[in-house]
């Protein structure tokens, strides 16, 4: 049967590849994870990656808002908006399609869509992890913007239904799940460029302790409060965590002043029996991926 043989997740700004060389001291050391991380996914040999982001109001605005969509194309389009990395990357549909079915199966209502164009909060984490594209795409946009939000707990809900979905699936298909998105960092708001390292590290350890429950009693107001509204952003990573069910390793961590966003990339564990090449724990290793198909190059 199909496993998920791979959780994991990262911050997306699109100044990761805009301004890569920003403060090398700390910019290189989160390359360094990325290529961790990608080479952590080559090894894997993945069938597909479902890829859990948002959407900057590039293909979804007010007019057609949905909660959660899953992308059904073959080729999913980048919309390069901003500088930000254009280009296509392949898609799975069958495999969307499948789990289209098993989510609704499980008591969620996802929307489809057959085109899905993906902003940068997709191909920023897939130009730093190419093994990932190269594996195909399943897009899992999830609302971060716009209220009413999905709730932290309903997120949760759904990483573990995904999982339960792909364990239900034919085959040997070895599937990953990766989230994108945060840390800290505050959008079209007077507290712009502002990070909150102690939040972000805090959220981090909870991670890694593998305690989702502290992080459930979080309001969005806290958050907000705490971390700005880009950090909402942290639904994308409760889902991932909660398809692992497991702790997690952070491969690294720094409050990217020049970015504008705390920036993590972390690995859950999954209960397979690769381990990949991270040591347990806080790994603060060290660079550029290569691009999606197409124009390098944020919005938050």
């Amino acid at each position: 049967m199909a496993r998920l043989a791979l959780a994991a997740a990262t911050s997306h700004v699109g100044a990761i590849v805009k301004n890569a060389g920003a403060e090398p001291e700390n910019s290189g050391p989160l390359h360094d994870a990325w290529r961790l991380l990608d080479a952590d996914i080559a090894a894997l040999d993945l069938d597909a990656v479902v890829v859990v982001a948002t959407d900057h109001y590039e293909t979804f605005g007010l007019e057609n808002y949905p909660t959660f969509c899953l992308g059904l194309a073959g080729i999913h389009q980048g919309w390069g908006e901003f500088g930000n990395p254009g280009g296509t990357v392949p898609g799975r549909p069958e495999l969307a399609l499948s789990l289209l079915d098993g989510l609704h199966r499980r008591g969620f209502d996802v929307a489809r869509s057959h085109t899905m164009p993906l902003d940068h909060s997709f191909t920023v984490p897939l130009t730093k992890l190419p093994s990932a594209a190269a594996a195909g795409v399943v897009p899992l946009f999830v609302n971060c913007n716009t209220p009413p939000l999905p709730s932290l707990a309903r997120c949760v809900e759904l990483g573990r239904a995904l999982a339960d979905t792909i364990a239900s699936l034919g085959g040997n298909q070895r599937i990953g799940v990766i989230g994108t998105g945060g840390l800290s960092h505050w959008v079209g708001l007077p507290r712009f460029g502002d990070i909150n390292e102690e939040f972000d590290r805090n959220l981090l350890s909870l991670l890694e302790k593998g305690d989702l429950d502290e992080i459930l009693t979080w309001s969005d107001e806290h958050i907000q409060e705490q971390a700005g509204n880009g950090a909402l952003e942290i639904r994308t990573w409760l889902i991932a965590a909660a398809a692992a069910g497991g702790s997690c390793r952070t491969y690294a961590y720094r409050p990217m002043f020049p970015w504008t966003v705390g920036i993590g990339i972390a690995r859950f564990e999954t209960g397979t029996a690769e381990t990949g090449t991270a040591e347990t724990g806080t790994a603060e290793t060290a660079t550029a991926g290569t691009a999606v198909s197409g124009p390098a190059g944020g919005r938050s």
